[in-house]
């Protein structure tokens, strides 16, 4: 198929919009201070958006949530999202994962029978299930943040940060499973997929901060 008529498809799916109803969070001092822990199954930005679903927080009920599929659209498909927060805890997980399946091509750009985040106490990890990228198997246990790009006909490069970590402002701790980007028709698409936030133990005085992990490239096999 010709290039541009990719392109069209593209833009026709990710015109297509997504109902999601979002989920409002309290805010800081709606919840007594900045350390509450939070989690979401998926959301997206860009070209598509979906807001955080389902999204909760320890901060109100409840503090657990599945929804066991989106709204009909043409780009993401998948079977469950749960996601959990409670004091010092979070944890979210997607199972039966395709993204772009109908929109760029036969096969899906990526797929995924399991991916999860799981933060506690601050510190948190992830698990992949059977990943691929463009028919490429994304390597299981990878080191926080470690990423690849991989060239998909009719997009260019797409890249995923598997194990995303990031130490926010307020002292928590973001641990997202995986985070697809890319360009489409000179627009950005990031998509991320169970993210969980927690806070850690306040720092023993004169106790060094924690490191925070260093990007890495990741192996792929096809």
């Amino acid at each position: 198929m010709r290039k541009h008529l990719k392109y069209g498809a593209i833009v026709g799916a990710l015109a297509a919009p997504v109902a999601v109803a979002a989920i409002v969070v309290p805010s800081a001092s709606a919840t007594g201070g900045g350390t509450a822990s939070s989690a979401f199954g998926i959301s997206a930005s860009g070209l598509l958006t979906i807001p955080q679903t389902p999204s909760v927080s320890s901060g109100a009920q409840p503090s657990t949530k599945s929804v066991a599929s989106l709204p009909h659209n043409p780009l993401v498909q998948l079977s469950v999202l749960r996601t959990k927060a409670v004091s010092g805890h979070s944890e979210a997980s997607v199972v039966d994962l395709k993204i772009a399946k109908a929109a760029i091509s036969p096969k899906a750009v990526l797929s995924a029978k399991l991916i999860t985040a799981t933060c506690d106490g601050g510190a948190g990890s992830s698990r992949l299930v059977d990943v691929r990228l463009a028919g490429h198997a994304i390597q299981a246990g990878a080191s926080p943040n470690s990423r690849i790009t991989v060239p998909v006909q009719g997009l260019g490069g797409v890249q995923v940060t598997v194990n995303k970590q990031v130490h926010n402002a307020d002292g928590t701790t973001t641990i997202t499973g995986l985070e697809l980007a890319v360009q489409a028709l000179g627009k950005s698409q990031v998509i991320a997929i169970s993210s969980a936030t927690c806070a850690g133990a306040p720092a023993a005085p004169g106790e060094a901060p924690r490191p925070s992990p260093v990007p890495s490239d990741l192996p792929v096999t096809g």
